[in-house]
C-alpha cells in the first residue's frame, strides 16, 4: 500500500471491495488485534456483516471478553490463525517472501505473477 496505512484504516475498504466485486456481503470477517476499532465493528454490522470476529486491543472489559469467549468467534479466530500458514506456505513455497522488482508496480507484477503461476 502506498504510504504504508495502519490496518485499521484498510478494513472497511477492504470488506466494500470484497462487496463490489462478489455482489454479496459476507457473513463473517475475522482479523486480528491491528484492525480493531470502535467503527470498524460498527461499520461492519451495518454493512450488514452478521459476524465480526475483531479481538479488541488492550485490556478487556467483562463484557467484551464474555463477546469475545462466545464458541463463534473463537472459531473465526482459529480459522483466521489458519490462514496465516497458507500465506506463509505461498510466501517460501511460490517464492513471494522476496521481490526481485522495485515499487509498487513491480510488486504488483511479482504477486501477480506467482498468482498466475499457482492457476
Amino acid at each position: 500500500m502506498i504510504g504504508n496505512p495502519s490496518d485499521k484504516e484498510l478494513l472497511v475498504p477492504g470488506v466494500k471491495e470484497h462487496i463490489h466485486r462478489t455482489v454479496r456481503v459476507p457473513q463473517s470477517v475475522a482479523t486480528d488485534r491491528g484492525f480493531w476499532a470502535p467503527a470498524n465493528e460498527r461499520t461492519l454490522k451495518k454493512m450488514g456483516v452478521q459476524k465480526v470476529s475483531l479481538p479488541f486491543k488492550g485490556k478487556r472489559s467483562r463484557r467484551r471478553t464474555e463477546h469475545e469467549r462466545q464458541s463463534w468467534f473463537r472459531r473465526l479466530q482459529r480459522w483466521r490463525a489458519g490462514q496465516e500458514g497458507t500465506k506463509r506456505r505461498l510466501k517460501r513455497r511460490y517464492g513471494l517472501d522476496r521481490t526481485l522488482y522495485r515499487g509498487l508496480n513491480g510488486c504488483r507484477r511479482w504477486v501477480g505473477g506467482a498468482i498466475w503461476g499457482l492457476i
